[in-house]
């Protein structure tokens, strides 16, 4: 009996699931990755670390079953620099895409290339702040000695991978969040490399999702406790995977995935209609099926727990605490009413996840306070919901539209937020397969691979 391992590496944690040859899952598991902040706005991960938490997490899911592991997967969040030495030492933490170093770097050393040739090439807008392009613009500006080591220049996964066997690759659909591939050939843009200085030969081969990259070797084994020479198979970015998954694979579908960010991901066939609303790009199907049209509401998790903590109280159980009291209002919250771009935390960081800290409004604060519990549950689920309906809206001004739509994630799994959410944006909601969904996409991907 052939089994297959499909990961989903995630900004916060990694999930994994082992699924048997007729589709089912015989087990489920995650882990959490740790992170630092040495400095303000600095989020970094050590690449030890980061091999050790996939790794226990690999071990667990081989151990899962009675039969044999023929293939692994991983879909990742990706957007994860780490720059190595030509003997493949870490030079680097792994820098998180999410990291605030970056102040004008980026502006200034790519001041010749207008945002909009960026996006037009790499599928995705760039805040000239965030994700490996913006931070290899500071490492050239500040540290350009690790630049010039000659050692790989690669992402996380990319990382996994080679631990694993030894041999360096990235899909166009996971490589794309580091905004040097050019979507449109399918290879690297020499014009940013040219600008950065850095040899084309330094970043991994662009193959395509769902082709095996290499075989476990002797070493990733003894770590990882996979069998030594199973194939490992390219995987795509996270959304894509978890549509998959889900099923999600034609126009008028749509998957909305909630995390740390939540992201509407809709199939549409042309390319430039994804970017005339400027919508993020991704290969998904592309060229004989669809293109993946993305928006997101970035970070927003994390300003949902943080207002939760804020109001409502802190602890284990606060998701369902905050789950229940919102089921005790009826819409329209008591007629409260929160922007979670605006709304003040003295735990959150005001402007989206930016790293930027401000004291809390004292007459707003004290507003919010007025309400009961419920309502102001009530007011944080809406408020999440405007803030995702706007980014619908958007796309449906160039017709980009859905009638129906697969929720993944934590919140999938609750009834009142389908519930919410089927009420404010007029779409039909259906829960998909969890949390899970996006591991379950790259263990198919894996399936597929191994026939």
């Amino acid at each position: 009996m052939i089994n297959v391992i499909g990961l989903d590496i995630g900004t916060s944690s990694v999930k994994g699931v082992a699924v048997g040859p007729k589709g089912e899952r015989l087990s489920a598991a995650k882990r959490d990755f740790t992170y630092q902040s040495p400095r303000e706005g600095w989020k970094e991960l050590a690449a030890e670390d980061y091999l050790e938490t996939c790794g226990s997490l690999l071990r667990q899911l081989e151990s899962a079953g009675s039969g044999e592991i023929g293939a692994v997967c991983a879909a990742s969040a990706s957007g994860n620099l780490l720059v190595l030495d030509s003997d493949g030492t870490p030079l680097t933490k792994i820098i998180n895409w999410q990291d605030r170093r970056v102040k004008e770097e980026a502006r200034e050393l790519l001041k010749d290339i207008c945002a909009e040739e960026i996006y037009k090439a790499s599928g995705w807008s760039f805040d000239c702040q965030t994700f490996p392009l913006a931070q290899l613009c500071y490492l050239r500006c500040h540290q350009p000695e690790l630049l010039d080591r000659g050692g790989m220049i690669c992402m996380s996964t990319e990382y996994l991978y080679w631990r694993l066997t030894g041999v360096w690759g990235v899909s166009g659909s996971a490589g794309t969040p580091s905004f040097l591939l050019d979507q449109r050939t399918g290879v690297y843009n020499r014009r940013l490399l040219d600008i950065l200085g850095i040899r084309e030969d330094r970043l991994p081969p662009v193959g395509e999702t769902g082709r095996i990259l290499g075989r476990v070797t002797r070493e990733g084994a003894a770590w990882s406790g996979l069998p030594e020479g199973m194939p490992l198979v390219l995987g795509s970015f996270d959304h894509p995977a978890a549509a998959k998954g889900a099923g999600v694979l034609q126009e008028g579908q749509m998957l909305l995935s909630c995390g740390t960010s939540w992201v509407g991901f809709y199939p549409v066939k042309d390319r430039d209609r994804i970017l005339r609303c400027g919508a993020l790009a991704d290969p998904f199907y592309a060229p004989e099926g669809c293109w993946g049209a993305m928006v997101s509401v970035p970070s927003v998790g994390e300003r949902i727990r943080n207002l939760v903590a804020r109001y409502l109280g802190d602890g284990e159980d606060m998701f369902e605490r905050f789950i229940s009291l919102a089921g005790e209002s009826e819409p329209g919250a008591g007629g409260l009413v929160l922007d979670l771009k605006e709304e003040p935390s003295d735990t959150l960081s005001g402007d989206g996840g930016q790293g930027k800290s401000r004291q809390p409004d004292t007459g707003v604060d004290d507003r919010i306070r007025s309400f009961p519990s419920k309502h102001i549950a009530r007011a944080i689920m809406e408020g999440t919901v405007r803030l995702l309906q706007a980014q619908i809206e958007r796309l449906a001004g160039e017709g980009i539209c859905a009638r129906e739509a697969v929720m993944v994630g934590q919140p999938s799994e609750s009834a009142l937020w389908l519930e919410v959410i089927s009420q404010m944006t007029g779409l039909r909601v259906r829960p998909g397969k969890g949390g899970y969904t996006g591991a379950e996409g790259a263990a198919l991907t894996a399936a597929e691979a191994v026939g």
